[in-house]
């Protein structure tokens, strides 16, 4: 069936849904952006009790929205309505005191159909995802006005992550010390259905990895025995009994973090939307955060934007006191995003600048793999060793 006979008829399974529902429509209008889902604007005929007149319909099939020959889990859908459920109950709360006063929390979940594999989620009207935020409004040159702004941004987004890290942590290592028993704790559709996510973030971080030595062979092939040695530990590590486990966002990155499309010096309080919680799965907190810091590098590296390096710095800052190996461990996953990711930035660079890139990435790899504090001492990112716990 061609795609857009697929969309049409998904369009209309779902409003037929939602007319049996408190969210009935009347207007169902695509939104852009993702990957994965069929997702929403909805207009509803009858406001909510709270006034709601819009909200957000996130639809998933066993494929993705915009390559349906790429088949895809729908667990990935069970998986969001159950975190989001769950911090609804519970919220992440993080103290934290600054220029700017900023709040983070989920959207809210309105409801949830198993059945039908579709979240009712809050609209947010004009907000943008944090990277396109950063494009538009920390330019380059970033003023240094906007220097503390944006390193308590990246420092409240730590903080909430490592919040999140810390309160599934002890669910997750019961869980596996009791894997055949029935649990009945929160969090358990996302423990049960973390093997498929892991694949697919294995996926898209080691094996992409090694894919990079044929795409810059000049640059790489001298790393290519490290970067096996990479991969095989990421394996490794998930079975590990003395692995930090715990449950992640798994997709941490400024392009799931929403805020409002203004100014960031007209601000003093600001509130962040962590979304898209559908990879959340069993790994190891680096993951999460090797992400979201070389999300932010990219913008320092190709576009020159200092703000990406301030919110790296305040992030660093905002994961608290480490142990060196966490440190390391991060510091290494900050290079597996920068060569898996970083040199896939489409239009963001020239070949030179994506090969540099490329050679940067493995630069971080190898001397973390290595542990060369003096190469990361005179580096960008000097600041993930601050914070080191002495033994």
């Amino acid at each position: 069936m061609p795609a857009q006979d697929t969309s049409d008829q998904i369009h209309q399974q779902v409003l037929a849904w939602l007319n049996t529902t408190p969210y009935a429509a009347s207007l169902l209008e695509p939104l852009a952006g993702g990957q994965a889902n069929f997702t929403y604007r909805a207009h509803l005929i009858n406001p909510l009790d709270d006034d709601t007149t819009e909200v957000v319909v996130k639809h998933g099939e066993p494929y993705m929205a915009h390559h349906p020959a790429n088949a895809i889990t729908v667990d990935r859908c069970d998986v969001e309505g159950e975190i989001l459920s769950e911090l609804s109950t519970n919220p992440i709360g993080v103290a934290q005191s600054g220029s700017t006063a900023y709040q983070i929390r989920t959207t809210t979940l309105y409801a949830y159909n198993g059945g039908t594999k579709t979240l009712v989620l809050e609209y947010l009207p004009n907000v943008v995802d944090l990277k396109t935020y950063s494009l538009n409004h920390f330019r380059s040159p970033t003023p240094d006005c906007l220097r503390q702004p944006a390193y308590e941004l990246g420092k409240v987004l730590a903080m909430y992550i490592v919040k999140f890290h810390d309160v599934t942590r002890e669910i997750v290592q019961k869980s596996l010390q009791q894997m055949h028993t029935q649990q009945s704790s929160g969090f358990k559709r996302v423990i049960d259905s973390s093997n498929d996510m892991q694949r697919l973030k294995h996926w898209i971080n080691f094996d992409w990895m090694l894919d990079r030595i044929d795409q810059f062979p000049e640059i790489l092939l001298e790393a290519k025995d490290i970067l096996h040695l990479v991969k095989n530990m990421a394996v490794k590590e998930l079975s590990d009994p003395s692995t930090d486990l715990t449950l992640i966002h798994g997709d941490y990155h400024p392009q799931n973090v929403l805020l409002e499309d203004t100014r960031p010096e007209l601000a003093n309080t600001r509130t962040l939307y962590v979304i898209d919680w559908e990879n959340s799965q069993v790994g190891i907190p680096s993951l999460d955060h090797g992400g979201m810091l070389g999300e932010m590098y990219v913008l320092w590296r190709y576009k020159h934007i200092e703000a990406g390096l301030w919110m790296l710095q305040g992030y660093a800052e905002g994961l608290g006191p480490q142990t060196e190996d966490a440190a390391w461990r991060v510091a290494l996953q900050i290079g597996v995003h920068l060569l898996s990711f970083g040199t896939l930035a489409s239009g963001w660079g020239t070949t030179e600048e994506v090969e540099d890139m490329a050679r940067l990435a493995r630069d971080v790899i190898v001397k973390a793999w290595t542990r060369d504090r003096t190469w990361f001492d005179r580096s960008d990112f000097a600041c993930l060793f601050v914070g080191i716990l002495q033994d």
